[in-house]
């Protein structure tokens, strides 16, 4: 077959009888046609860009046979096979095309050429057309000319966002904020809930319909342009703005399971046909795999379905509309829908379809991805299968992980260009191979502004906590959490690391030390922490004039493992917050009395770091518990599921709002102390009541009240309490002696708790930044952490002590409760593990139900050789004393 033929196409006219001779009026155009690209609807798309005829067809082709020159029409592909076929045995390579509008009937009658003229004449058919057949095909044609409407409705899914609340404060605030937290856990559920609902609804119903089968038709104004692109001249774009207006198209809102396949559909792309034959592959169960895919001949591409069933579906590029088409549909299925298998049913294809569900819920779990397919699909799919669409989803919205560390350098460049003053210290580790790149180690992080509102406005106080970042990386945020003057957290420095180890703390106390620029060893500063041996180790290293206190509720936590009981745990907490040393040394004494044993590792664990006896008093703080750090960690919970650039973003952008909110909110109290100082201070006034006041000078009184007396100077702002003297805000004593001398309590809270210190601290801010493409161009190759695969199951969550979290609330649990033993009576060991039993030969006899009788004589048993017992009973002394308890009355 030759490579390209001519076909001369007669347009515009129609065939007309005239002197007995049929002849073509109108005009003619000379194109070039590939054979393998000769088909149909190829010739179709010729004659209506040629002669501006509508769509569908609204007219007849016919062609001139070679061999004896007749008409024959063109009606379908065999056709048009059979006209190359004809070309090709004749050698010809030019074909004479003839369009007949259906709206003009004619009769063609046999009739031989004689000799050619210089008008083209219709060469007369061997079989005459008649008028039924005519008629019939109007019909046809007419029916196939239906008005196709569209009305699409894009519904947009709004996903809100969920804001953690502030998780901040100390002791009663430290409850107020796991509260909170369990809130935001709760809200969250809420809304992946909805999330999930969206992702399985149902797909909407079909916008647009070629016979109620093919989605729609959209104009080229509306358009990208792939599809049609329009002609520079009149000349080429000749079809008229009419036929612009009926494109078929597969929308976004195609519902698949409704959905049939005809010929004509358009796609711009492979890519496109591909992806809308898997969407209506696994809407309705069946197994249609690619059976053929040639990019070059037209870009064919056939779709079958099993073996045995007839549905077939074929695709090629069409040149006349510079798309693809579908140009063979066998829409005949002859198996049932597969629910085990489907192998359109890709990783990749769930990671699309449910990637906004992932990205709320990175920690989706496979059983639940399970049933989101099963629900939304009606396919079953295995644990691999789900998992490998979840880190499909992952690298859709993180990219891969070499690429995201990759791209650490220009998001540091980025901060640094908008906080030039602010710290970021990135450390490598160089690569083991010298080919490679340097792998991610560590990186520091504290903004200008942070470092300026907590230098102005907060306590030289800091609490120092890592908590584990929650990615498949691994790897700890290292954190050091201030508080302002309203006793709530104030976010300072933080850091990602490798682990929680010596190298690491020290370091991170290292860079702490250089940016808030202390030269003194720390000096009147104070740190707080739990009993982290790297971290211990760290502050006395690089901080050693500081005060280091223990968390306090740590050192119980270890305690109470050993010393249970609630007395116990009443007098530790007692020794632990007496203010003053005698009543320390009565809480130890109490103690002592209870379990010396307790009382000697109460002392072991070096009272004087978690005291408050023992506390320094130039900080104005009494805190002996970490909290403030514990705070933060559940302020960043949902960030720290997040890969290391996003989880940065987002606690940047969570303390920069942070920031502005605190400052807007404080401005609009008229007050002069901060509301939580301020409720302190009135508790203590109304304990005041009960203080009697004796003054000894001007400024020095002697204070009674129910329990003890003490003595005040107000010139050193002393009290023999040494409340005051440690946290800064008036005791009932001092706001007795206020109220003796007329005065208010609140002249004597220190400065640190007032509103304009606590404006200092917010007064500065951290600046936006926009997003990723406005960063600069860094090109720094980084290799991230290498993966830790540890034993078993990733955890997630922290190892909790049993009566810290209880698994059933509202339930008591049995966490302190001595085991013992129902035969010996012996602690620590139940009867299975009892020493006695193998010792004695006698068992213990299981008690029956009921209460048992009150033993009245002695029993003997005797067992006969069928293995029956006879028990005879034989009166005691003390039975026959009280003989008349079994008499009758009257006897």
């Amino acid at each position: 077959m030759a490579d390209c033929i001519s076909i001369k196409l007669w347009h515009g006219g129609s065939i007309q009888q005239a002197d007995s001779e049929q002849r073509y009026v109108g005009e003619s155009k000379l194109i070039s046609v590939e054979v393998d690209k000769l088909s149909y609807f190829e010739l179709v798309d010729y004659a209506m860009e040629t002669g501006s005829y509508e769509f569908p067809p609204a007219f007849f082709m016919f062609y001139s046979k070679i061999d004896d020159g007749s008409l024959k029409r063109l009606d379908n592909d065999s056709d048009v096979i059979e006209m190359g076929l004809s070309v090709t045995a004749k050698s010809t390579q030019v074909i004479e095309l003839y369009i007949q509008p259906s709206s003009q009937p004619i009769v063609i009658e046999a009739q031989p050429s004689t000799q050619p003229s210089t008008q083209p004449s219709t060469q007369p058919s061997s079989q005459p057309i008649s008028g039924s057949d005519q008629e019939a095909t109007e019909a046809d044609s007419e029916s196939d000319q239906d008005d196709i409407e569209s009305d699409q409705d894009e519904d947009e899914d709004n996903y809100d966002d969920v804001e953690l609340e502030s998780l901040d404060g100390d002791d009663d605030e430290w409850k107020q904020s796991v509260e909170a937290s369990k809130k935001v856990r709760e809200e969250d559920v809420l809304s992946q809930k909805a999330l999930l609902e969206q992702c399985l609804k149902e797909d909407g119903e079909p916008v647009i319909g070629l016979k109620d089968q093919v989605d729609g038709y959209s104009s080229y104004e509306e358009s990208d342009g792939d599809v049609h692109t329009p002609g520079e001249s009149e000349e080429d774009d000749i079809r008229g703005t009419k036929n612009k207006d009926q494109v078929p198209f597969i929308s976004d809102q195609t519902d698949w399971k409704k959905f049939t396949w005809v010929v004509g559909i358009r796609f711009p792309s492979r890519d496109a046909f591909r992806h809308a034959v898997r969407k209506f592959a696994v809407s309705n169960g069946r197994n249609l795999y690619i059976a053929k895919s040639d990019k070059n001949r037209q870009g064919r591409i056939l779709v079958r379905c099993v073996k045995g069933c007839p549905f077939t579906l074929r695709c090629s590029f069409h040149k006349g509309k510079e798309c693809y088409m579908v140009k063979t549909v066998n829409n005949k299925h002859n198996c049932q829908r597969n629910m085990n298998k489907n192998r359109q049913l890709t990783a990749d294809f769930i990671a699309n379809e449910f990637l906004p569900l992932f990205k709320s819920k990175p920690n989706w779990p496979a059983k639940e991805i399970q049933l989101a397919v099963k629900k939304k699909y009606k396919v079953l799919i295995g644990n691999w299968l789900a998992y490998k669409a979840k880190g499909s989803a992952h690298r859709k919205l993180h990219g891969s992980m070499k690429d995201h560390y990759s791209k650490v350098g220009s998001y540091l460049a980025a901060l640094k260009h908008v906080n030039p003053d602010s710290t970021f210290n990135l450390v490598t580790a160089p690569p083991a191979d010298p080919s490679s790149c340097d792998t991610f180690f560590r990186l520091f992080i504290c903004f200008e502004g942070v470092r300026k509102g907590f230098l102005a406005g907060c306590r030289r106080v800091l609490c120092l906590d890592g908590c584990f970042l929650k990615t498949f990386l691994g790897g700890m945020l290292l954190a050091a959490v201030g508080r302002d003057a309203n006793d709530q957290m104030f976010p300072l420095a933080w850091a990602v690391v490798e682990g929680e180890n010596n190298d690491s703390w020290e370091w991170f106390m290292c860079q702490l030390q250089t940016c808030l620029e202390v030269t003194d060893g720390g000096k009147g500063w104070t740190f707080i922490s739990d009993q982290q041996k790297g971290l211990l180790n760290a502050v006395a290293l690089v901080w050693r004039n500081a005060e280091h206190r223990n968390c306090a509720r740590h050192i119980y936590a270890n305690w109470h493992k050993t010393y249970k009981g609630e007395d116990l745990k009443g007098v530790f907490w007692k020794a632990v917050r007496a203010y003053c040393e005698a009543d320390y040394n009565e809480a130890i004494k109490e103690m002592k009395e209870m379990s010396e044993d307790a009382a000697e590792a109460f002392l072991k664990q070096n009272p004087k770091c978690f005291t408050r006896c023992f506390l320094d008093t130039h900080t104005k703080c009494d805190v002996i518990v970490s909290n403030m750090a514990e705070t933060f960690n559940g302020y960043i919970v949902q960030a720290r599921s997040k890969h290391i650039i996003h989880m940065l973003e987002d606690i940047r952008v969570l303390i920069m709002t942070r920031l502005i909110q605190k400052h807007t909110q404080m401005l609009q109290k008229d007050v002069v102390l901060c509301p939580r100082i301020q409720f302190k201070v009135d508790k203590a006034k109304e304990r005041a009541i009960q203080c009697e006041v004796f003054p000894s000078s001007v400024d020095i009184f002697q204070v009674r009240d129910h329990v003890d007396e003490v003595s005040v100077d107000l010139i050193r702002k002393t009290c023999s309490c040494r409340k005051w003297d440690l946290r800064g805000t008036p005791c009932r004593h001092v706001c007795a002696v206020a109220g003796f001398l007329g005065k208010g309590a609140e002249e004597y809270v220190d400065p640190c708790y007032y509103k304009e210190t606590y404006l200092k601290s917010y007064q500065f801010t951290i600046p936006p930044m926009a997003s990723e493409k406005y960063w600069p161009c860094i090109i720094k190759p980084l290799d991230p952490p290498p993966i830790k695969n540890a034993p078993g199951r990733p955890k997630k969550k922290r190892k909790r002590d049993p009566h810290e979290d209880p698994k059933k609330p509202g339930k008591l649990t049995k966490h302190g409760i001595v085991m013992s033993c129902s035969v010996c009576k012996g602690k620590d060991h139940n009867r299975k593990r009892c020493p006695s039993i193998g010792q004695t030969s006698t068992t213990a006899v299981k008690r029956g139900r009921g209460r048992p009788r009150k033993n009245i004589g002695q029993s003997t048993s005797t067992v006969e050789p069928t293995g029956r017992v006879e028990s005879t009973m034989q009166p005691t002394v003390e039975d026959e004393a009280d003989d008349d308890r079994f008499m009758e009355p009257g006897t």
